[in-house]
């Protein structure tokens, strides 16, 4: 074992040996391609149970007995309409095919004025690239994810790049998802996103870099940037630079998790913005 000081960034993950339970499982499509739809996020709103759809559209998760069967289960996807049924529901009609609908509700957006001839370009974040301080995904779960709060500038902000460094990646390929969420009581709450944002590697160690000029994304509010765990890749580790100062890090477990504050600790990623 390497005596370097490092951070690993885990909750801690009770067995639910003892208690009966319910798997919940199926299918979700396209309502009007009856394709399947993969990373689409399914789980009990608040109770950190769910999952994340693989390339097939395929899911399931575990829910004990004891959780309460008015519980509500949510499946959401960026691009498609929200679906939600309690708990009980669900079972009862037995549902495995579950169609989606493409949204139609456009996201709000923010005009940049081309009259101005004078930018400036930032980062924001954590730019640490520290091998001796590393952290994590909370946990290995489907749908875990993490990530940080952007403060508004004086101006609206046109993302241009996301920066992520890695320390160690066994997975070969490596992907995972790019989040922006606006921000509420200082945690995440809705997507400001009309379309999914996936990153790829296969690199061991160093800096990834997401081209984020294609998708123009123009901010002019706090806004939320988050990392998201959505394939099972088997054994094999995957840490981030990390470190003691900078944004703290926000995570949640699972898809439709709970979002809390996991103590001071921080990532090597950021944003480059123009504004």
């Amino acid at each position: 074992m390497p005596k370097s000081f490092f951070l690993l960034l885990y909750f801690c993950i009770l067995p639910l040996f003892g208690f009966a339970q319910t798997s919940i499982a199926g299918q979700i499509i396209d309502a009007d391609s009856q394709q399947p739809l993969p990373y689409v996020n399914v789980g009990l709103v608040d109770l950190n149970l769910g999952t994340v759809t693989d390339e097939e559209g395929f899911f399931e998760f575990e829910v004990s007995d004891g959780v309460d069967t008015n519980a509500l289960l949510r499946f959401s996807m960026i691009g498609f309409q929200t679906i939600e049924y309690s708990l009980k529901d669900y079972i009862k009609q037995d549902l495995f095919f579950i169609p989606m609908a493409e949204e139609t509700t456009a996201l709000d957006e923010v005009v940049v004025s081309t009259q101005r001839t004078k930018f400036e370009n930032k980062i924001l974040g954590n730019k640490t690239t520290s091998k001796m301080i590393y952290a994590a995904f909370t946990t290995n779960r489907l749908g875990n994810e993490m990530g940080f709060v952007v403060r508004q500038r004086k101006r609206p902000m046109i993302l241009k790049k996301f920066n992520i460094s890695i320390v160690q990646n066994d997975f070969f390929p490596l992907r995972f998802r790019l989040n922006f969420y606006t921000v509420e009581n200082g945690m995440p709450a809705k997507t400001l996103l009309d379309q999914n944002i996936l990153i790829e590697t296969d690199i061991e160690s160093g800096i990834i870099t997401k081209d984020l000029s294609p998708y123009e994304i123009v901010i002019d509010q706090d806004f939320f940037v988050a990392i998201e765990w959505i394939e099972d890749l088997g054994p094999g580790n995957l840490f981030f630079s990390g470190g003691f100062f900078g944004s703290p890090l926000i995570a949640r477990e699972v898809s439709q998790g709970t979002w809390s504050k996991v103590g001071t600790a921080s990532v090597g990623m950021n944003v480059e913005v123009r504004y």
